[in-house]
């Protein structure tokens, strides 16, 4: 497997600091580079939640557009602009709770990570 499209190496070659175990403090860098990803993901969620938010916002504002300047028009334009702003919603809210799930699995991986650190460096000390 190459590192990206362009390089001309390939990823068994090229040294990770986050490859298998192999490192006193490899637990250690696993939660580091979990919590960087939980932070990035609670961001991402947030940013996901807001514009879920602003998205029934903008349906009611459909909603206001047809009742203003929309009563000549077929009833099935207002239902199915509404329908379509709704199922934009349902999307987006889904991907909402996609991410809470995977932040709680980031979650239960830094709590075993950091258990894990903290029995090594015990271990360690006591010698």
């Amino acid at each position: 497997m190459l590192i990206s499209r362009k390089s001309r190496r390939s990823s068994k070659l090229f040294e990770s600091r986050f490859r298998d175990g192999a490192g006193v403090d490899f637990p250690l860098r696993q939660y580091l580079r979990c919590r960087e990803e939980f932070l990035g993901g609670l961001v991402y969620a947030a940013l996901l939640t807001v514009f879920s938010v602003s998205l029934l916002f903008f349906c009611g504002t459909v909603s206001e557009l047809f009742a203003n300047h929309g009563a000549h028009l077929n009833p099935w334009f207002h239902r199915l602009a509404l329908a379509m702003v709704l199922a934009f919603f349902l999307v987006v809210l889904r991907r909402v709770f996609g991410k809470l799930r995977e932040l709680g699995s980031i979650r239960r991986e830094m709590h075993r990570l950091k258990s894990e650190f903290r029995t090594d460096s015990r271990e360690d000390g006591s010698d």
